[in-house]
């Protein structure tokens, strides 16, 4: 986590992405600022996932700027990907070997005295041990949560955090988003349109094309 003497802002400037001429979205503006959460909603086929990949660096605006502390994320060094903890749809992790020696091996987490906690919390002790592809979906993401939020990351950006989770992991995952908003992190992440988190939030609604 950066130090709580520094104030960061994240700022996305008429951000527009095309493929092959389709608009996947158009003239996008939203600020985030520590300890703020951001959730993009919107149907199936909005550009969501695109959004926030975009805003990860993995996909380049067909327009408009993506500034990181007033630079161009296209123009600075590794300070903002360092950052950034991103979770999207496919979970990241390595089918054939256990969950636990998931989390062993993953080199992104840097706390690992709350691994016990959030593998309690997440309800996920008696299957540590089973390789990750034999786990249910949302086993897996769970798994995938925990390296998410052991990162050690301010930036969490996350693709439908919330889905394929039994109520009390939903619960559970909310509250440790609230402590890392209480500790001036920032969340970005989305939700279809039916999301139900009480936490504060700016919403960015994507109307399908």
């Amino acid at each position: 986590m950066r130090s709580s003497n520094i104030s960061n802002a994240l700022e996305i400037q008429d951000a527009s992405l095309y493929r092959d001429d389709s608009p996947i979205f158009i003239d996008i503006d939203f600020h985030v600022s520590d300890g703020q959460h951001a959730l993009i909603k919107g149907a199936n086929g909005s550009g969501k996932t695109s959004l926030i990949r975009t805003i990860c660096g993995f996909t380049e605006l067909s327009s408009g700027t993506i500034t990181w502390n007033k630079i161009s994320i296209n123009n600075i060094d590794s300070t903002f990907q360092d950052e950034v903890a991103y979770l999207g749809h496919k979970n990241g992790l390595i089918g054939e070997i256990s969950a636990i020696d998931n989390l062993r091996m993953n080199p992104n987490i840097s706390d690992l005295t709350q691994l016990e906690e959030l593998i309690s919390g997440f309800d996920l002790d008696s299957c540590m041990q089973n390789p990750v592809e034999i786990l249910s979906s949302g086993q897996a993401k769970k798994v995938a949560l925990i390296c998410l939020i052991s990162s050690g990351r301010s930036i969490w950006i996350m693709d439908e955090p919330f889905a394929n989770l039994d109520d009390a992991s939903k619960k559970f995952l909310e509250l440790k988003m609230d402590l890392h908003l209480q500790r001036r992190g920032m969340i970005i992440r989305t939700s279809n349109q039916g999301d139900l988190s009480q936490l504060s939030k700016l919403e960015i609604i994507l109307e399908s094309k």
